[in-house]
C-alpha cells in the first residue's frame, strides 16, 4: 500500500503531462492466468459465437501455439464466457468477422475482457476446424451487404485442432531473426492436417516483414489425439536453409506441460528457458 501510494501521484502526473486527464485506474493483479478468446460473426444486427480459443502459449506476448476448445473450460463456463462475447458485438452493432479476448483467472473461475480484434486473425483455421465453417467466406458475404445468415443453433463443435506458428527464428540464438532462401520444404500431409504457408524451395525470406513462415493445423476427435496427429505432423515436415521455430514445436508438443493442458500466459517462456539449457 505504501509504495503505491508514492506512485500513484508520479503516475497521474505522467498520465496529466501526455493526455491533459490526470485520471488513472487499477486493474485486478492476476498471478496466473489464461488468454482465452472468442470468435464471433455479426452483421450489425445481430451476431452469433464460434467458440474459443486457447491462445495461453506465448513469447512475450506473441502466441505460439493456440488450441480449440480450450482444455481449461467446463461447458457452463464455456457457454457464459460465449454468450458475453455476442452481447459484447451486439451492444456496439458489430459488422464482420472479430475476436473478443479475455484472461481467465482459473482459481477464482472468473474472466476478464481485455479487448476486441476487429479482424479475422492468424489463428481462424482451429476455428474453422471446429466448427466446420469457412469465416473467411462469411465475413466477405457480410462485407457485401448480406445478412447473417448463420443461427446459433446452427454451429455445433467437433473434435479437437492445434495451430503451431513456424517462424524464421532461431529459439537457440534468443529468437534472433533469420531471413535468407528456402532451399528445401516438405509439408506433411494427411486427413486432418492443413498448412497455411507461402514458402516454396528457393523463396526468399526476407527481413522486412513478420517473420511467420506457416501454419500448421491439426484436427481430430479429442485432445490426445490432435496432440499425436501435431506430433507426427511435425516429425514429416522438413524444412531447410533458414533458422526456424521446428525444433521447437517439436519439443512442446510432446511436453508434460502440454499433455496435461495445465498452463498460463507465464508457462511457456519458464518451459522455454529449461529447454535451451537442455532440461526438458
Amino acid at each position: 500500500e505504501a509504495a503505491l501510494r508514492d506512485q500513484m501521484p508520479l503516475a497521474q502526473a505522467e498520465a496529466a503531462a501526455a493526455f491533459g486527464d490526470g485520471g488513472v485506474y487499477l486493474e485486478r493483479y492476476l498471478p496466473r492466468a489464461r488468454h482465452i478468446e472468442v470468435q464471433i460473426l455479426g452483421d450489425g444486427q445481430r451476431a452469433v459465437h464460434l467458440f474459443e480459443r486457447e491462445c495461453s502459449l506465448q513469447r512475450r506476448r506473441q502466441k505460439i501455439l493456440e488450441e480449440a476448445p480450450s482444455p481449461a473450460l467446463s461447458p457452463q463456463l464455456r457457454a457464459r464466457l460465449c454468450e458475453s462475447a455476442v452481447r459484447l458485438a451486439e451492444a456496439v452493432g458489430y459488422c464482420g468477422a472479430g475476436t473478443l479476448e479475455y484472461l481467465y483467472d482459473e482459481t477464482r473461475g472468473e474472466f476478464y475482457f481485455i479487448e476486441m480484434n476487429t479482424r479475422i486473425q492468424v489463428e481462424h483455421p482451429i476455428t474453422e476446424a471446429i466448427t466446420g465453417v469457412d469465416l473467411v467466406r462469411e465475413m466477405l458475404r457480410i462485407a457485401d451487404g448480406e445478412p447473417l445468415r448463420l443461427r446459433q443453433e446452427d454451429i455445433a463443435m467437433r473434435g479437437v485442432a492445434l495451430e503451431c506458428r513456424l517462424n524464421a527464428e532461431d529459439p537457440q540464438r534468443n529468437f534472433a531473426p533469420g531471413p535468407g532462401v528456402v532451399s528445401q520444404v516438405r509439408w506433411p500431409g494427411g486427413p486432418g492436417v492443413r498448412v497455411d504457408s507461402m514458402v516454396y524451395p528457393g523463396c526468399v525470406v526476407p527481413p522486412y516483414y513478420d517473420s511467420l513462415l506457416a501454419k500448421l493445423i491439426v484436427w481430430d476427435e479429442d485432445r490426445p489425439q490432435a496432440l499425436a496427429r501435431m506430433a507426427r505432423a511435425l516429425d514429416e515436415l522438413e524444412l531447410e536453409g533458414v533458422p526456424s521455430t521446428l525444433a521447437l514445436h517439436r519439443a512442446l508438443i510432446a511436453s508434460p506441460m502440454l499433455a496435461a493442458g495445465e498452463f498460463d500466459t507465464n508457462s511457456l517462456e519458464t518451459w522455454m528457458r529449461d529447454w535451451q539449457e537442455g532440461k526438458s
